[in-house]
């Protein structure tokens, strides 16, 4: 079994340089923080205060002003998709800005593209994921350090040093938003266990990827912990049903399915089961998908992390902070998010009534996470407001 990784750190671990303020907008005396600029690098950056003082200077500074915020991603054809676009547009929304999106990205090549289209069109601020792959992120910095535009990554952490450290010398790279994915895993193994299951099939979506990795991870972790197997270990075969059968055929006594992305393929592997002849069985899935209603309505599904849409509403929150003049952080940070975590049809409905098809937080809610509608916001309290997010976290907010 894989040794258990250490958990992902809350704060940041990047340590140079703050935010310069926003090229190409006028920019007045008291909208950015006071520069310096690095004699190695030639770059500006802030001078560091302590964080008393830094929010003492934020509130000062504080300046609401009209912007376009730029949003890439893949589209809004599926559930992910749809959701993440609109919950960006709660935070845009809440502090009067426009939002502009891009959903072009699939490759890495098309995630530049998109942002230099967003850029073009005059966005003040732009996002965006490696999911298509790190290559794209020392181009889209270039690109934003040549037209004066704030950036930040949600649902992203960074593996290659050699970018980690190229971002601690951008001055208008803000930081990401992600997830505790090893947790993830580990938990997500743990609930099919308490349901019934202890033969267990895994499907990565790919290699080489820390999302995936980490994921998987955390689920052998706590196969090892709790005394099951994952007996059996597949990646991103052309076809999901295929594949799960012919697992089963191998393994007739697997019991479980965990995939560690791709939550739509979940129906296939269900239909495999079903197929075979096995009655009771359990699937695990990261990603929400459209018929997962059905199928945690019918017990089909057992468990699924998504709703990590908000990953991009709390990147637009800590770029806007930014933008505003009040960044959280004279430092590059990253703030842990965790996942929606439906386990129910009742949570689904849930979700369903207050993400997808209506705001999980309202506008005032949002205001909250910016400095100049919060003065005593800082990015402590930015860090442990954002960890609350859960099923439980909606029924409290919306009196359900």
């Amino acid at each position: 079994m894989k040794k258990k990784l250490m958990a992902v750190l809350l704060a940041a671990v990047m340590t140079v340089g703050s935010l310069a303020g926003c090229g190409g907008q006028e920019q007045s005396g008291d909208s950015a923080p006071e520069q310096t600029t690095s004699e190695e690098t030639g770059v500006e950056t802030a001078e560091e205060s302590t964080e008393g003082e830094q929010n003492e200077l934020a509130t000062e500074n504080a300046e609401t002003k009209p912007f376009k915020y730029g949003f890439i991603s893949w589209g809004t054809a599926d559930e992910h998709g749809r959701t993440l676009n609109a919950a960006v547009k709660w935070a845009v929304d809440a502090a009067g800005g426009e939002f502009v999106m891009d959903g072009s990205a699939i490759t890495a090549e098309s995630t530049v593209a998109a942002a230099e289209n967003l850029i073009q069109s005059g966005c003040d601020m732009i996002s965006f994921c490696t999911y298509a792959g790190e290559a794209s992120v020392p181009q889209i910095s270039k690109l934003c350090q040549e037209n004066g535009v704030y950036w930040t990554m949600w649902d992203t952490s960074i593996a290659d040093s050699d970018i980690a450290a190229m971002l601690e010398n951008d001055p208008y790279y803000v930081g990401s938003t992600c997830e505790d994915n090893y947790q993830a895993g580990y938990d997500t193994l743990k609930a099919m266990v308490e349901q019934g299951a202890s033969k267990i099939i895994l499907f990565k979506y790919g290699v080489n990827i820390p999302t995936c990795d980490d994921r998987c991870d955390g689920a052998y972790a706590a196969a090892e912990d709790l005394g099951v197997d994952i007996i059996y270990e597949i990646i991103a075969p052309e076809d999901y049903k295929k594949a799960t059968l012919d697992a089963l055929v191998a393994y007739p006594d697997a019991d479980g399915v965990l995939l560690a992305g791709s939550g739509t393929y979940a129906s296939s592997a269900i239909a495999a089961f079903k197929e075979a002849g096995k009655e009771k069985y359990f699937v695990g899935a990261f990603d929400y998908y459209d018929q997962m209603g059905q199928d945690l309505a019918s017990g089909n599904l057992t468990i699924i992390n998504g709703g990590h849409m908000v990953t991009g509403t709390f990147s637009a929150l800590m770029a806007i902070n930014a933008y505003f003049g009040t960044p959280l952080s004279s430092e590059k940070y990253q703030i842990v998010i965790p996942y929606l975590v439906l386990k129910s049809k009742e949570d689904y409905d849930l979700y369903k009534q207050f993400a997808s098809e209506g705001a999980a937080y309202t506008s005032e809610e949002l205001q909250q996470f910016l400095i100049t509608y919060n003065p005593e916001m800082t990015m402590e309290n930015f860090q442990e407001q954002v960890a609350k997010w859960s099923v439980d976290d909606i029924k409290t907010r919306k009196g359900e």
